[in-house]
């Protein structure tokens, strides 16, 4: 076999295999919790700066290689459900791990009840990420106060203590004023103004929104855990 042939094989034998060895030492790295910066799609939203990436994505089951057979299979028709590849999809799950609150006036579980499906169909309030896109770089990203609308447009009571009654504000349309007395998920101790004008502005509401202090009184009474729960 001539000598010239033999060089060319081994270069190519060679090339091949530096090239694959570069892309495995490549994905490698792009994957690594090291450069999550490199393949996140943005940046974490208020207050999970430091969290890992696997405190929310979660592994799928199996190994890569059965779950790319998994879909193929799907793709075929021999499987009726596609596989998840690499992670799970962030769930509730992940989000209430940290943040579960038993007293929240807002769980989210209770949007499944059937007196809110058209409210689910407007603006999905059973999920966390309704209202909490993450790697947004925000604290919320549903910005629209508006959606109070959604379950309260009818609301009123019968000795409303405040100076505008609610009614009256739900008529007018000024949903904007609703946050500016209202924790939404009830993470303060405050007592709530009863008057409208010593609401906090919306302004300041959409600076928090935005990752600015809370403008809430009172002390803190529902944090967030350090670690989530394993799930």
């Amino acid at each position: 076999m001539p000598s010239r042939y033999l060089a060319f094989r081994f270069k190519y034998r060679l090339g091949y295999a530096a090239g694959l060895f570069l892309s495995i030492a490549g994905l490698a790295l792009l994957m690594s919790d090291n450069q999550a910066a490199w393949h996140s799609p943005g940046p974490a939203n208020h207050g999970h700066e430091q969290l890992p990436c696997s405190d929310c994505h979660r592994e799928a089951e199996g190994s890569a290689r059965q779950q790319i057979k998994a879909n193929l299979k799907h793709q075929l028709g021999l499987r009726k459900h596609e596989a998840y590849f690499q992670f799970r999809p962030v769930s509730n799950a992940q989000c209430l791990a940290c943040h579960d609150r038993p007293n929240d006036p807002h769980l989210v579980h209770r949007f499944n009840e059937p007196r809110f499906a058209e409210t689910r169909a407007k603006l999905h309030p059973e999920t966390c990420a309704s209202c909490h896109v993450e790697h947004r770089g925000v604290r919320i990203t549903l910005q629209n106060a508006e959606f109070c609308q959604s379950c309260h447009e009818d609301f009123s009571l019968k000795e409303d203590p405040i100076s505008i009654p609610h009614q009256t504000l739900a008529q007018q349309q000024r949903w904007e004023t609703c946050l500016g007395c209202h924790d939404y998920h009830g993470n303060h101790r405050m007592d709530v103004p009863t008057e409208v004008d010593n609401a906090i502005a919306p302004a300041i509401i959409g600076d928090y929104f935005n990752g600015a202090a809370s403008p809430y009184p009172g002390p803190v009474i529902q944090k967030a855990k350090e670690k989530p729960d394993e799930s």
